[in-house]
């Protein structure tokens, strides 16, 4: 008995022998990349006398070398030289077997990432014209092959046959990813390789009938230049990849692209992602107040709380940029409750102050609404800060309140028996059904701004206040109107009913402090005295756009 090994990576060999072999034993394993698998193949050599079994066992066997190997260590016993050619053969086919599986996809048939690398970098390595690298997804591939893998695997070849037809012989077409495939124009028109793309997207983005059914492929699509957005393959590949964002299809069917001038909007987006992460543990975050006023009653009744983020390198983000992302990546909760701690905390300050009629309104978001826990969240946030539950008023838009109907109709009632207020913002710029909204126990309308803004000159706008005002009267309800700025459009609005008022015409959003100055100063509401106001002084510009 003989033992022979090349290393823990490498084939090893155990070979027993009594002067006439009855039997050999080869384990050959190569350690090398997993993925490539395992197989025993058996092999059965005729000799004069006995019938020899051999396994050979082959773990990632992608070099002939190794086999090789194997085989001269092997062949110096002639009795198995038979065996060691056959080896020698049987490795030699399985490397050109691991080989084939590396440049074809198993699925589509289409040549690989590796194959479109080497094809890019030997057309820049031979001193090309600018060119495009394109990536198309179908980005509806892991939601449906989470349940019916076979569909997710036939769509994406359904769509590799399209690429494939609508793609030049001269270009090169590959798939990148499960889900993604390459194309890289050899065109010197960078300008007819663009419409190109489009139009394939186009064909990609058409209708898939299989097996009975129809399915409507969501496609994204982005783009890369040689050598604007990289020098090589991978950089390029990295660049259109990057550059895909959002369904490549138009709200009129048409295709559009994302290119590689958002890559650096999705640093950026990466780079407040991380920020907003840890906005909250390092105090990045804080609260301005913007006064609510009711104008027939001439005072103040509270302030909208609203959030505000102060990076510690990049300053001030605009809250319009970084809450959609925080509802993007999942924080809405935690900076919700948040924002409510802040908002209760500081209402509590008020009533220290003597300011006991004032109420803080705090925005709520959608995934807040799903939260099953809002609801004891709210009451023991109120309890921490000793605050009476009229003291608060939660803020949500009519789209949100509809995402989940009986979910809100049953926490607006939870929520209005204990004692808090409810509104609906920025009314009339969502989805709005009316059917619905006469069943939301709430007790204030916001009319958005955009029907506000320049009231006094556009018809429509006048015409929209006008019955909005009316909708809430006729339902019980306060209105409030957002987004006031001039002298115009405070006195129309209040010639249509609505006395109740929120936007720079009367103060910008406040920090607490310079907000407690605010509403401790008696004389400040009397400046707004709309008559005197409109016939000596000028009306003010907007100040915002």
């Amino acid at each position: 008995m003989r033992g022979w090994t090349f290393s823990r990576r490498g084939p090893g060999l155990w070979l027993p022998t009594d002067g006439v072999p009855t039997l050999i034993a080869v384990a050959a394993i190569v350690a090398g990349a997993a993925a490539w698998g395992s197989g025993v193949v058996p092999i059965f050599l005729a000799a004069p006398v006995f019938l020899v079994g051999v396994a050979v066992v082959f773990a990632g066997m992608r070099r002939q070398a190794v086999a090789e190997h194997l085989a001269a260590a092997l062949c110096d016993d002639g009795v198995v030289r038979p065996l060691c050619d056959a080896l020698a053969r049987l490795a030699v086919q399985r490397d050109q077997s691991a080989h084939c599986e590396t440049k074809t996809h198993p699925v589509t048939n289409l040549p690989t990432r590796s194959v479109l690398s080497e094809a890019m970098d030997a057309d820049i390595a031979s001193g090309c014209t600018p060119r495009i690298m394109g990536a198309i997804r179908f980005a509806d591939f892991d939601r449906l092959a989470v349940f019916d893998l076979a569909a997710a695997n036939a769509a994406m070849s359904h769509l590799a046959l399209r690429l494939a037809t609508a793609t030049r012989p001269t270009n090169v077409l590959a798939q990148i990813d499960r889900d993604c495939f390459g194309l890289w124009f050899r065109e010197d028109d960078l300008q007819a390789a663009n419409a190109e793309i489009r139009a394939i997207v186009y064909v990609a983005a058409q209708d898939i009938m299989d097996g009975g059914g129809i399915l409507t492929p969501t496609i994204e699509a982005g783009t890369a230049s040689f050598p604007r957005d990289g020098a090589n393959a991978a950089q390029l590949l990295i660049r259109a990849t990057a550059a895909l964002s959002g369904p490549a299809r138009s709200n009129r069917g048409e295709p559009k692209l994302a290119h590689s001038a958002s890559i650096e909007a999705a640093r950026e987006q990466f780079v407040l992602e991380q920020g907003l992460a840890r906005a909250i543990a390092e105090d990045q975050l804080s609260m301005v107040f913007q006064p609510v006023v009711d104008v027939s009653a001439g005072r103040m009744t509270g302030a909208e709380a609203l959030l505000r983020w102060n990076h510690p390198t990049l300053g001030a983000i605009s809250p319009a940029h970084f809450i959609p992302i925080v509802e993007a990546i999942g924080l809405s909760e935690s900076y919700g409750l948040w924002v409510l701690n802040a908002a209760c905390r500081e209402a509590r300050r008020w009533r220290d102050e003597g300011l006991a009629g004032l109420k803080v309104a705090v925005n709520l978001s959608a995934r807040q609404l799903l939260d099953p826990d809002l609801y004891p969240k709210i009451e023991r946030t109120l309890q921490r800060h000793g605050l009476s539950p009229a003291a608060l008023e939660l803020e949500l838009t009519e789209t949100a309140a509809m995402v989940d109907a009986g979910r809100t109709v049953q926490l607006f009632g939870e929520l209005r028996a204990m004692g808090v207020s409810l509104a609906i913002d920025d009314f009339g710029s969502g989805y709005s059904s009316l059917s619905y909204l006469k069943n939301l126990p709430f007790d204030k309308l916001k009319i958005d701004r955009e029907f506000v803004t320049d009231i006094q000159d556009r018809r429509d706008n006048r015409a929209i206040c006008k019955a909005l005002i009316e909708l809430g009267r006729g339902l019980g309800l306060l209105v409030l109107a957002e987004g006031a700025e001039t002298d115009a459009e405070v006195t129309v609005l209040r010639d249509l009913g609505c006395g109740i008022f929120q936007g720079y015409y009367f103060s910008r959003p406040l920090p607490g402090d310079a907000f407690l100055d605010v509403a401790r100063n008696p004389a400040w509401m009397a400046s707004f005295d709309l008559p005197v106001r409109r016939s000596s002084q000028p009306q003010r510009k907007r100040l915002t756009a």
